[in-house]
């Protein structure tokens, strides 16, 4: 008798812990994907766009965010992500998300490719700095929309007004410089802001492998770069594996664990070649690789590429620059053409020659580091 009662408590037990576990998936789903849309006690629906109706005037159309707009709080199935490490942008700060329509997934291209995304996929990139003076307030500048239409990627941008309510589309597409005051890392800066023109946007964006056909394609969302963990508010998870649960990426995606992934540039504790490497194919590779803008160059920074001279070392520059013989000189950052282009505002000069407007001190200091700690084996 007592072996049956035992039995039946651990039985019970079982169902327990199943049951639990059950509700905490349920309730983990529920405050990431519901719970969080909550406005005057209602439920949102999902985001529905009609492409053909895009680009909309006003951000706040799109029906992407919830309450105020500047909060950008994500309606249903508008999903926040970050890359292991970011684009460098003058030092501004920047807000992610992704959408993709109802019943609808991306597909696995490689470790180091971008996911192949559904017709109508959107992602939403804003722009902002904390700290903005003279009020140490945050001001949002931008947010940049990347909508998948029919075969083809378009790029539209929002730009908000002065008091913080709303964005809307940049007709004119020719670029605007913002000025702005603002601290970061203990720092005062005063800057003039460029919001990019369309030309400048595509330069970036477009992609060419085969020389045949120029298209636009997203940057950052490769599984080397989201094979990290996010923090979703109440919990974190692989963002890679998230994706997946919710419907996002479809059983293509192999193991996380054998995906070659960049790191955080700002990581210490991360081997010093992984970090330079990981910052160089966020802020370079997307020029200097195959089909990329800068293709016609022999160097390419993708963090997939293992072979140290078209990586850079030991590679002549095809720019002639005085006493910079190599793209990077090992063990000489200060003979590096690579150094002296990323430590530069000249215009005919600088890289990246788009996206930035100052020097970015940190990335300089991690490239520095990186070339000087190689083994000098340049002639």
């Amino acid at each position: 008798m007592r072996k049956y009662y035992a039995l039946s408590i651990l039985s019970l037990l079982i169902i327990f812990v199943f049951y639990s576990c059950a509700l905490n998936d349920s309730d983990e789903y529920v405050s990431l994907e519901s719970e969080s849309n909550k406005d005057g006690g209602s439920i949102k629906a999902p985001v529905r766009i009609d492409l053909n109706q895009v680009p909309l005037q006003r951000l706040s159309d799109y029906g992407f965010f919830i309450g105020a707009l500047r909060d950008q709080k994500p309606a249903y199935k508008l999903i926040p992500y970050e890359p292991a490490s970011s684009l460098f942008s003058d030092y501004a700060h920047k807000k992610r998300f992704v959408w993709m329509p109802q019943g609808t997934s991306a597909t696995y291209n490689g470790d180091d490719n971008v996911l192949e995304f559904p017709i109508g996929t959107v992602f939403i990139k804003t722009f902002y700095y904390d700290n903005v003076q003279p009020s140490n307030t945050r001001k949002i500048i931008e947010t940049r929309l990347l909508v998948r239409k029919n075969d083809e990627w378009k790029l539209y941008d929002y730009i908000w007004n002065a008091d913080q309510t709303e964005a809307f589309l940049d007709t004119d597409q020719n670029g605007v410089f913002v000025p702005i005051t603002f601290t970061e890392n203990n720092v005062s800066r005063s800057i003039e802001y460029k919001i990019p023109s369309q030309t400048e946007c595509v330069t970036c964006h477009k992609i060419n492998i085969q020389q045949t056909v120029e298209k636009n394609t997203p940057i950052g969302p490769k599984p080397q770069n989201l094979n990290t963990m996010y923090n979703y508010g109440s919990i974190s998870r692989n963002q890679l594996l998230y994706w997946k649960r919710i419907g996002y990426i479809d059983n293509t995606l192999p193991n996380v664990n054998a995906i070659y992934s960049t790191v955080d540039w700002r990581d210490t504790t991360k081997p010093l070649e992984l970090r330079a490497k990981s910052y160089l194919d966020m802020n370079c590779a997307h020029c200097h690789r195959d089909g990329g803008h800068c293709d016609y160059v022999p160097q390419r920074l993708n963090f997939s590429n293992t072979d140290p001279y078209t990586f850079g070392i030991c590679l002549p520059s095809l720019f002639v620059i005085p006493d910079n013989p190599y793209v990077i000189t090992a063990g000489d950052a200060g003979r590096s053409e690579l150094f002296y282009r990323m430590n530069t505002n000249e215009g005919s000069e600088m890289m990246p020659l788009i996206g930035r407007t100052i020097i970015h001190d940190e990335g300089v200091d991690l490239i520095r580091e990186y070339i000087n700690s190689l083994p000098t084996t340049c002639p």
